[in-house]
């Protein structure tokens, strides 16, 4: 194996563990090893892989908080290993250092294909235990051929699509510490040579999966004799603690799904192969608290069947997992359909952001769809902060670039999907690009940079698939009667990445090519011309979408991207003021028109409650984003149950025009050193407040109607330009100004404008 700088920093020249099993698929065996300590020890750090999911243990116990190590890579590239400090956990004499394995994103069922075992056939168990005595020496307890396993632990079955079961029967109390006989366990298998072993072992860069909430069950109801059904009030991702007292050898069988069927049973067709199915056989004698360690699901609703008698509430608890990122927003206003639609965003994001971005959490898919992963990417940006999160998934994504420079639709790489595809492919660019503006940090696009010119070259290729007549494209998927052309995606998205390129060059002190990505957007932009807009200057593709790119993407300058501003004005009106946009679309349609100056038509968009908008999901009882703008409703029942998810956080995107042109909080210059703060003014809300924990500190703005116009609190740690529009974007008498630091408030009184400062003693 290869070993890059990071692990050297970790203070390893190479990785020494052994890839250790026990011949048992499927399940999770059981891994130890004794060893003895004779001396204080001042220091002790535990390292630790797997090929699949794993967990260790040390005297007993578990090894820190994280769920799914080491997460999903493409493990023939690379693997990465966590560390723990775990001198507290180790004492004089005997100690036992132990581990169980299950198959995972490497050996198990993953994907829409029926894939399993697509990166290999079995799980491996890795480590490295490191000790400092205090005498100076030291000690290494690696994974090696003394180590010993046994076949018949109590996790019998274990996959992520499949679910888990879990043979209280079978367990062996005290396997993991020390006085545990293990003179009938086997030696442990060693991984063969000739398997493909990953070409880097590094440490875990990324965000890892642990708890972050639990939801008690709401209610229980019996829609069939002896099966019961758990509302936990929330579609969710993790696991269930199930709580039960029954005889030993009473199996319960859990199933999991998002939706109910008019009977009150549980809808899992859109499920599709998951099972989603976790089962746990009873040991007997008192209360047993039982909990799945190497599986997650996406779920509302836990049937539960296989139980003597009546259960309460309390034999179901939602275990909520997701990368534990620091949340940073906050958003509500005086409309409570619109409030939880926020908190549908950020549910949407907690379930799919899981180690990588998925496009959903609970079909046979949870993929890391990269056209769901670039339109969102600033609407994360603003709910927590996802720099490490995306440290780890950017590497993903080049890990699955082709040798030509194409980004892949997915990452990590499922073999089976493409490259190059517009509006997916372009996440190359986009996602470093936003982190940059967020957080100011250009080494998103620095670390990365020879790949992402890589990739401009091949826009630029004669023939690609991202921007000719035959492009190929999800195109704006899942639009609503309304088709735009992959090709005119393909060549909006060109483009744009040359726009963005040029102010990424700008910001790395790259002259050089500051100057040939302007001569590349130009050339791309005469193009665009030639092909999109006609002799009277207007679009020849007359759909939301394409409006919409134009005008947010800034593609077209002077009158056409006037009349395209216009015309997208007049398209929402003629489609009664509601939306037609897919995935594509969705993300610019609000800020485009809020930028050109028809804000009050954005502000409808978000309020309507018919198909297709945001809060006729909510209205049917949505508590996540839908994939489908009519996934369900009362009307016609579920939608297409081939594609029908209730936690896609694509259409999510709105998010970023509800903090930016909404409420007011715009970065003024990247990581937000400096703020542009332009409030949404309508009277259709009574207030909106929001706020975000930016990198200079903590940013809020609260705006209300008051008897004669509006009043605005704002706090900024920064300097911000102030700018009170109206609803159609002209700036109110005497509302612009530039101000320091501290709490500001604006008073609009019929369309006359004051500011004052706030003194911090007096709010």
């Amino acid at each position: 194996m290869d070993f890059d700088e990071g692990l050297k920093e970790d203070g390893l020249d190479c990785w020494s563990g052994e890839w250790i099993r026990v011949r048992w698929r499927d399940g999770a065996p059981l891994l130890r090893k004794s060893f003895e300590i004779g001396k204080p020890v001042v220091s002790a750090t535990l390292r630790v892989t797997a090929l699949g999911v794993c967990e260790a243990r040390i005297n007993g116990d578990k090894v820190g908080e994280d769920h799914l190590l080491p997460g999903w890579t493409d493990y023939r590239k690379r693997v990465y290993f966590h560390r723990y400090d775990v001198a507290a956990s180790l004492r004089q004499g005997e100690n036992v250092l132990g581990g169980l394995v299950a198959p995972g994103w490497f050996a198990g069922f993953f994907g829409p294909f029926g894939d399993k075992g697509y990166y290999g056939h079995d799980a491996w168990f890795s480590c490295v235990l490191e000790i400092e005595y205090a005498d100076g020496s030291g000690e290494t307890i690696r994974t090696d051929p003394s180590w010993r396993g046994t076949e018949s632990g109590p996790v019998v079955r274990s996959d992520l699509l499949m679910g888990e079961t879990y043979d209280a029967r079978l367990e062996l109390p005290g396997w993991d510490a020390p006085g545990f006989d293990d003179g009938e366990w086997v030696p442990v298998a060693l991984i063969d040579e000739n398997e493909r072993l990953p070409e880097t072992v590094q440490p875990y860069p990324g965000t890892p999966v642990r708890t972050v909430a639990e939801l008690p069950a709401q209610s229980v109801s019996e829609p069939h004799p002896g099966t019961y059904i758990f509302d936990l009030g929330q579609n969710m991702v993790g696991v269930v603690r199930l709580r039960v007292d029954v005889p030993a050898g009473t199996e319960v069988v859990l199933r999991h799904g998002e939706m109910l069927k008019a009977d009150g049973s549980l809808y899992t067709e859109n499920l599709r192969t998951a099972k989603a199915v976790d089962r746990y056989i009873a040991k007997g004698g008192g209360e047993e608290v039982w909990q799945p360690s190497f599986t997650f699901h996406g779920f509302r609703y836990v049937e539960l069947s296989g139980l003597p008698s009546e259960p309460g509430t309390d034999a179901v608890t939602g275990v909520v997992w997701m990368s534990a990122l620091e949340e940073t927003a906050t958003f509500q206003c005086s409309d409570e359909k619109v409030n939880r639609l926020f908190s549908n965003i950020q549910w949407g994001f907690r379930g799919n952001y899981l180690d990588v971005p998925t496009d959903c959490p609970q079909r046979d898919e949870r993929l890391g769809w990269t056209g769901d992963t670039q339109i969102f990417m600033k609407s994360a940006t603003f709910l927590a902060d996802v720099r490490a999160f995306f440290d780890k998934w950017l590497q993903d994504l080049h890990d699955a670039q082709r040798a030509d420079g194409a980004y892949p639709d997915i990452a990590p790489s499922l073999g089976r999907l493409g490259h190059g595809h517009s509006a997916w492919a372009d996440a190359g660019i986009v996602c470093p690009y936003m982190l940059w503006r967020t957080y100011g940090e250009i080494r998103f696009a620095e670390r990365w940079w020879s790949e992402m010119c890589r990739y401009m070259d091949f826009l630029f290729t004669e023939g690609n698939i991202h921007n000719g007549s035959d492009a190929q494209s999800y195109g704006d998927w899942l639009s609503v009667e309304s088709e735009t052309p992959n090709e005119f995606i393909g060549h909006a998205y060109r483009l744009y990445d040359c726009r963005l390129m040029k102010e990424m060059a700008a910001a790395l002190g790259k002259e050089d090519e500051v100057r040939r990505f302007a001569g590349l957007e130009e050339q791309a932009r005469t193009l665009f011309i030639e092909k999109f807009v006609d002799a009277a200057g207007h679009l020849a593709v007359k759909t939301q979408t394409a409006y919409a790119l134009v005008v947010a993407m800034e593609l077209l300058e002077g009158e056409p991207l006037s009349l395209a501003a216009a015309d997208l004005a007049e398209n929402v009106r003629r489609n009664n003021g509601y939306l037609t946009t897919g995935f594509v679309g969705v993300g610019y349609l609000c800020p485009a028109l809020s930028k050109c100056g028809h804000h009050n038509l954005a502000v409808q968009l978000l309020l309507n409650e018919d198909y297709p908008s945001w809060l006729y999901e909510v209205n049917n009882g949505a508590t996540t984003i839908w994939e489908r703008w009519n996934s369900w409703s009362h009307e016609n029942g579920f939608g297409d149950v081939s594609m029908n998810s209730f936690n896609h956080y694509a259409f999510g995107a709105v998010c970023e025009w509800m903090f930016e042109s909404l409420a007011g909080i715009k970065a003024g210059s990247p990581g937000f050193r400096t703020l542009e703060v332009s409030p949404g003014l309508t009277d259709r809300f009574d207030f909106v407040e929001a706020s975000f924990e930016s990198p200079q500190g903590r940013i809020s703005i609260h705006w209300k109607k008051t008897a004669s116009g509006f009043e605005i609190e704002l706090e900024t740690p920064v300097e911000a330009r102030v700018k009170v529009a109206s609803g159609e974007g002209q700036v109110a008498r005497g509302g612009q100004w530039q101000v320091e630091r501290g709490k500001w408030r604006v008073s609009v009184v019929d369309g006359e404008c004051d500011i004052a400062a706030i003194n911090e003693g007096n709010p």
